[in-house]
């Protein structure tokens, strides 16, 4: 009992629009199963998260009523393992789909485990069996019964293994000296970089460039590409939204002694949108997702923590929650190229602090892949010489 009031507690923050009592109703509610994940810490346990379902069995099909995993835990894969958990679960009592009503929210994490927006459960099996929600848009997921979703990362592993032993076989690589260059401080050999990928007839004479099928000016197109998706540059945009939103003025500046005598005492770890900026301005907090996220996560949450429900403060803070999650969900862990450039971290030797002089020395250094078209991803071209292959046989 204990741990189904815990997880209603986070259903009831994750989802604040959801009436409590509905939300108690059908967790304590016979007919309804839930799936938790808890943390043990010594003797304490603590619920994490957890899945709210109920299974038609004459129907072969389950129900998901609420999912939600807690604030501080997000962004770390918990909510893509207890799903494959529930499915792998779920295929030991034989049944065939999963439907849930999802609101705008929730609809790129249910893609992403496997749940389509085109229903292809047939309808007259759960017509009139679970409540229509309006705001909510249904979605189904197809239980394969090929798949172990219990190991599932495993098997992703060994067929990303077998495509790049595949490609292997394909293409060959050849390795040239590169060009050296004059003077032993780094700024100049900077500078020398900088001239040749800045010069087109230069660029098409770095030894491999033209082997491995790069133009100067798909080159440069995709420095600018990369520059507009990294990680600190998606940061720096997801603050720039937040900041101009009609709602974040509260959240623009920490909050005051004078605003709020006890804030400090009810809410241990402040934040707000400007302390979010220096830090990423700093250069040594946001090396990962979750960090970001976390943080940005907590300036809704200690909002809606300290103010009541009918505030404009909580108001505001669960409206800018919902708006910025789908960016969140969007954005990208940084590289290890990244967090170097970003950082200003000593790079090994032979390499450069700039990110782009990094990539661009890499491409001086040529290493071709003779049989690799540029913009051509692995899997494209393992499909490419296998039709090439079907071809030449056929002749």
């Amino acid at each position: 009992m204990k741990l189904l009031i815990e997880l209603k507690n986070i259903i009831s923050k994750q989802l604040p629009k959801m009436p409590r009592e509905y939300i108690s109703r059908l967790i304590m509610d016979r007919n309804h199963e839930s799936m938790l994940i808890v943390r043990n810490k010594g003797k304490v346990s603590r619920v994490i998260g957890g899945v709210v379902y109920r299974v038609f069995e004459a129907n072969k099909f389950v129900e998901i009523a609420f999912l939600a995993i807690t604030s501080l835990e997000q962004v770390k894969g918990y909510g893509t393992r207890l799903m494959n958990k529930l499915k792998a679960y779920l295929q030991t009592r034989k049944l065939k789909y999963m439907l849930t009503y999802a609101d705008n929210n929730a609809i790129g994490y249910f893609k992403k485990q496997g749940f389509s927006t085109i229903p292809r459960m047939p309808k007259h099996l759960w017509l009139g069996y679970i409540k229509d929600y309006d705001s909510g848009t249904l979605m189904d997921c197809y239980l394969n019964p090929n798949i172990d979703y219990d190991n599932i990362s495993r098997d992703l592993d060994n067929q990303k293994a077998v495509l790049l032993e595949t490609v292997k076989r394909f293409y060959t690589l050849k390795k040239y000296n590169g060009i050296a260059f004059e003077g032993s401080d780094e700024a100049s050999r900077k500078r020398k970089i900088e001239e040749i990928v800045d010069n087109e007839t230069m660029f098409e004479r770095i030894p491999g460039m033209v082997e491995s099928g790069w133009s100067y000016t798909a080159y440069k197109k995709s420095i600018m590409d990369y520059k507009k998706t990294s990680f600190f540059n998606q940061c720096q945009d997801i603050l720039k939204r937040l900041k101009s939103h009609s709602s974040s003025w509260p959240f623009r500046k920490p909050v005051s002694v004078e605003e709020a005598p006890n804030y400090t005492e009810l809410i241990e770890q402040p934040m707000d949108l400007e302390t979010v900026e220096k830090k990423l301005d700093a250069r040594i907090y946001y090396l990962k997702k979750e960090s970001f996220v976390r943080d940005i996560q907590l300036i809704f949450d200690n909002a809606m923590n300290y103010n009541k429900i009918n505030t404009i403060y909580h108001k505001y803070a669960v409206d800018l929650k919902n708006y910025i999650a789908p960016y969140l969900t969007q954005l990208k862990e940084p590289t290890e190229l990244e967090i170097r450039a970003y950082t200003g971290l000593k790079q090994p030797k032979g390499s450069y602090d700039n990110l782009e002089i990094r990539v661009q020395l890499n491409c001086i250094n040529a290493v071709s892949y003779t049989h690799l078209r540029a913009h051509e991803t692995v899997l494209d071209l393992v499909c490419r010489l296998l039709l090439e292959k079907k071809k030449k046989k056929k002749k």
